[in-house]
């Protein structure tokens, strides 16, 4: 019989002491048994997940009027928040107010994306340019007239503005713009069919307030109020 371990040694004080042997036939039991060990706690864990799985709900939460209404309506919202970020941002890169508009650039696009994605899901497209607008809040509107759009004129004043002129009006501009789409964002919040939606829009809404005051802050710290 083949033995691990065979080999006598000299003990320091008086004779041969021998290593403890394990045969051949004792180490397959062993590997044996940590195999069964290993098998039984991956069908408990299996199970287990098997078992949540099960007892979970897993039915898809579907799109409403107010769902859709509202994804069609605030990413038309964003694109114009991002047009005035950019028109900003093309005549004063390095102004007071850039740290601000490059924000608002970065979420919205961002917030514009998850949008799109629960429009996709749902089978449907943005609205058309031409559509009555928040119909789905029982305020019916033209796209242009949603609260906090901004006119044309408006637009075309921050692009000629500079300095000082330019912080203060990105600042007055977009705080009446998130405003007005932290109103949308309300309705939303309690009137969609979809509780990751109405999560969405009630931290949209929250998130524009605050930057509002954020906004507000900046205004004071920078002396543009005087």
């Amino acid at each position: 019989m083949n033995r691990f371990a065979v080999r006598p040694d000299h003990d320091e004080q008086d004779g041969l002491v021998e290593h403890e042997v394990i045969s051949d036939v004792a180490a397959r039991r062993i590997l044996v048994g940590l195999g069964v060990l290993f098998g039984v706690a991956v069908v408990v864990v299996l199970f287990g997940a098997a078992a949540r799985w099960a007892t979970a709900d897993h039915s898809v939460e579907p799109f409403g009027n107010a769902d859709i209404g509202f994804l069609q309506d605030m990413i038309d919202h964003h694109q114009q928040a991002l047009l005035i970020s950019n028109t900003y941002l093309d005549a004063n890169p390095d102004g007071d107010a850039a740290p601000y508009a490059r924000e608002v650039i970065m979420f919205q696009e961002r917030e514009i994306i998850r949008m799109d994605d629960w429009l996709e899901q749902a089978g449907v497209t943005r609205g058309a340019p031409d559509r009555r607008a928040m119909a789905w809040m029982g305020m019916p509107s033209d796209v242009t007239s949603m609260p906090g759009m901004q006119d044309p004129a408006t637009i075309e004043e921050l692009a000629e503005a500079t300095g000082a002129d330019a912080d203060r009006l990105f600042f007055q501009i977009m705080s009446d713009h998130h405003l007005g789409g932290a109103h949308m964002a309300d309705a939303a919040a309690t009137g969609a069919r979809r509780s990751d939606i109405r999560e969405f829009a009630e931290k949209m809404a929250y998130n524009q307030r605050i930057e509002t005051v954020e906004y507000q802050r900046a205004v004071e710290r920078l002396g543009l109020n005087r």
